[in-house]
């Protein structure tokens, strides 16, 4: 397959060679108002996807919308007419002009779909064209491909970028669609909203109805009839379709041989089934050889949007492309066919192993596709475990598999334009746990408080997923989207463990509780060695956000007081995410109960004794910490032990600990890190806060520091003397952890053995004096003393 018309590469050329067009029309799109009511919509396919769907709802809603279609060519304006949309030229000064005086634009492949000189300041809606397989945008080095220095390399790079922000929302069919576009785009979580994929609405409708499953087949086969009476297709044969993905310019490795093109017309004339081939809309198909009694083109020429007319066909075969996902909501079999598959996970690269989205069965020849389908066609079970198959595969990839997107998106459109007030309840409460990466730590624990006494306050959470669990009552917000900020604005306090970031201003009446996320054995902000001017700003313009900070022990009060310079009040009541492990503490030992529940939540097995190993981030590092080596260490340990990783939140980025064929538990992501410390027989770390909490529950540490040289004098520094005071001790040899365990007889824990006892409860009564089990409740009446929670204005 040769492509037409576009090319990264080329593409690239032309968007660097244009890049005084954008800055010139910058100031221009200042000037010039923005009409509301004014649409225009465009779509790299022509008038068609999702954008189509979503212009013909807008048109039944609003009947005095003002919609442009911008087209390419005359045959896209004439289907512009046929809808009842206004054509324009998207190139050139009417097309500009357009785009300019819209206040919503909405496209499906990219900025291009508009005339991209004329977006800035625009409400820009990108609908996508399908959910994704092949890594897209800046997950792909194919995106950024053009011939130059570095330099130009940044500079396109930094284009990219900037187009992707200028974006308002990105529409999602499923969650796992919207976490390959927000990595793609690389835009904050609430940029993508899950609201189903407008191009599937028709689709999913024939799948919920067999008259129009069956009006689709007919619109297919009169157009395939229109050849000639030997293209006819009789109306109870089986009909597949072969819809292989562009490539870039690239030819198809899948061309059939001359052999090949023979078997091919052999099995299907032996079956008595038919093959309609369709080329990607950006490519023009090599298979005229194929084309016979039994073998159909239906190019884009003809049929310019396919997806809604997928009801047609009994089987899909495909390699990379979406069409397999929307095919799937159909539950008829899907025949996975990528001869090329190493190559181009190599180059374009996929977001998970095709063998794992097709579950196990991926073709790489001809012969191989042929085999499959003449099973599919002969054998009902087989036929009924592919079906199985591609409808486990739309639960993954369609969120409302009942349609409706169009609808939705443009209710999100207008929800886009509420004030503030409207989008969230007065009075409200907003909570917030690094960055919103995980529902926990001391937020959480004061979330628990503020729930049992002030039920009827407003209560959100910031999340970086719809995956996560917020609190029962609560509502989640996405990080960086428009509910987001109106929760952030709009609450009368805001509780945080880290930065606000995002320019947050804290207005009047507004508390915000800092209660940072565990007391500090390294230096950290205006404390840390070689801390720049503008980091330097920054961290007191942060600091000044807040209205209180909340400390654990004498020794963060004072740390807070010089490395933020925080001058507010400060309160020194202990951690509320400790009050579990206090709770869980009878006597000076941990109540076994709560320990087997902990096990049982990270499924430790039965009997064994746990090992965790719980490392910092490294300043210095963008990966994984693992200098235990936790699947070795699980070998050496044997069977009796199991080995709990838990990486800290800066490094969930970087994949995840090997699991060492489960003798390994990561539980970096568990939402509770106090199942981690109470299934502790003994935790290791390095220079992470966890030792601290570790203490309240009496757990016994160890250190693994072979690198506390380097970290002490040159990385970070420590805020007192580590070595010296240290509740457990300094190891920089693995087999010197080894040795510890040796000597730890069956059933007994760590705290058995010379050296842990005497130095850990002179760390507790430092460092832990106010961790009794009570903290969240005396946080929570400092906060009410305070005016910082107010009931009648949560009712107002």
């Amino acid at each position: 397959m040769s492509t037409a018309g576009f090319g990264f590469a080329r593409g690239n050329l032309a968007k660097l060679l244009a890049l005084p067009k954008y800055l010139l029309s910058i100031p221009l799109a200042w000037i010039v108002p923005r009409v509301v009511g004014r649409w225009v919509f465009g779509s790299g396919a022509g008038v068609g996807e999702g954008a189509l769907e979503v212009a013909r709802q807008l048109r039944s809603d609003d009947p005095n919308a003002q919609i442009t279609w911008l087209v390419a060519d005359e045959a896209e304006a004439a289907r512009a007419r046929d809808e009842g949309f206004e054509p324009v030229q998207r190139r050139g000064w009417r097309g500009y002009w357009a785009t300019l005086r819209a206040r919503t634009i909405v496209v499906t492949h990219g900025l291009g779909d508009a005339n991209r000189f004329g977006i800035y300041g625009a409400r820009i809606i990108q609908l996508w064209h399908g959910a994704p397989l092949k890594r897209l945008h800046l997950d792909s080095p194919v995106t950024t491909q053009v011939s130059g220095p570095a330099p130009v390399r940044a500079l396109l790079r930094r284009m990219y970028l900037a187009g992707a922000n200028e974006i308002d929302l990105y529409v999602a069919g499923s969650v796992t669609a919207a976490e390959r576009l927000r990595s793609a785009f690389r835009v904050d979580p609430g940029r993508v909203a899950v609201l189903g994929d407008p191009r599937d609405d028709r689709l999913a409708a024939s799948a919920n109805d067999p008259v129009l499953a069956q009006a689709a087949r007919d619109r297919v086969l009169a157009l395939i009839a229109g050849d000639g009476p030997e293209d006819t297709i009789p109306a109870d044969a089986p009909v597949l379709l072969y819809a292989p993905t562009w490539r870039d310019g690239a030819p198809d490795p899948a061309v059939p041989t001359p052999e090949e093109a023979r078997e091919i017309a052999e099995m299907l004339a032996r079956r008595g089934a038919h093959l309609v081939l369709r080329s990607h809309p950006l490519g023009a198909g090599a298979y005229d050889h194929l084309v016979g009694p039994n073998v159909h083109v239906l190019g884009a020429d003809r049929l310019r949007d396919i997806t809604p007319e997928l009801a047609a066909f009994d089987a899909v075969i495909t390699d990379y492309s979406s069409v397999a996902l929307d095919f799937a909501l159909l539950g008829r079999p899907i025949v996975w066919f990528a001869p090329d598959l190493a190559s181009y996970t190599a180059t374009r690269g996929l977001y998970e192993p095709l063998e794992l989205t097709a579950r196990g069965r991926v073709e790489s020849t001809w012969s191989g596709v042929l085999a499959r389908v003449e099973g599919l066609l002969t054998d009902p079970r087989e036929a009924r475990a592919a079906a199985e198959a591609a409808r486990t595969l739309a639960r993954r990839f369609h969120a409302y598999p009942e349609g409706g997107a169009a609808g939705r998106v443009l209710e999100r459109i207008r929800r886009m334009s509420l004030p503030d007030h409207e989008l969230v309840a007065p009075g409200a409460v907003f909570f917030e746990s690094f960055y919103g990466r995980q529902v926990t730590c001391n937020p959480l624990a004061i979330d628990r408080e503020i729930a049992a006494r002030f039920p009827e306050i407003p209560r959100y959470w910031s999340v970086v997923s719809e995956t996560q669990a917020v609190p029962e009552g609560a509502t989640a917000v996405l990080v960086g989207g428009r509910e987001w900020f109106a929760a952030r604005r709009q609450a009368q306090l805001l509780v945080v463990n880290d930065w606000l970031r995002h320019g947050f201003r804290r207005r009047s009446g507004q508390t915000v509780l800092q209660t940072w996320h565990g007391t500090m054995l390294k230096h950290l902000a205006l404390g840390r060695p070689n801390v720049g001017l503008r980091t330097r700003i920054a961290i007191r313009r942060e600091s000044r956000r807040w209205s209180l900070m909340l400390s654990q022990n004498p020794h963060s009060t004072e740390q807070f007081r010089s490395s933020y310079a925080f001058s507010g009040e400060i309160l020194e009541l202990g951690y509320p995410r400790d009050d579990r492990l206090a709770d869980a503490v009878a006597g000076t030992a941990r109540n076994p109960i709560a320990v087997s529940r902990a096990r049982a939540a990270l499924g430790v097995p039965h009997g064994a004794r746990v090992l965790v190993y719980a490392p910092t981030w490294r300043d210095r590092g963008m990966t994984l910490v693992d200098d235990l080596d936790v699947v070795r260490l699980a070998d050496e340990l044997g069977p009796e032990w199991c080995v709990v990783v838990r990486g800290h939140t800066r490094t969930h980025g970087f994949g995840a600990y090997p699991t060492g064929g489960g003798r390994v538990i990561d539980a970096s992501r568990h939402p509770d890190v106090n199942d981690v410390i109470l299934a502790a027989d003994l935790l290791v770390t390095d220079y992470s806060s966890i030792m601290f909490d570790a203490a309240v529950a009496r757990v016994p540490q160890a250190f693994f520091v072979p690198d506390l040289p380097a970290y002490r004098d040159r990385e970070r520094g420590f805020t007192f003397d580590f070595e010296r005071v240290a509740p457990g001790p300094l190891l920089s040899r693995r087999e010197e952890l080894r040795e510890i365990l040796r000597e730890l007889p069956a059933g007994e824990t760590a705290s058995a053995l010379p050296g842990f006892g005497e130095a850990a409860e002179s760390w507790r009564r430092r460092f832990a004096p106010n961790d009794d089990g009570g903290a969240s409740a005396r946080v929570v009446v400092a906060l009410e003393e305070r005016g910082a929670l107010s009931r009648s204005v949560a009712s107002a």
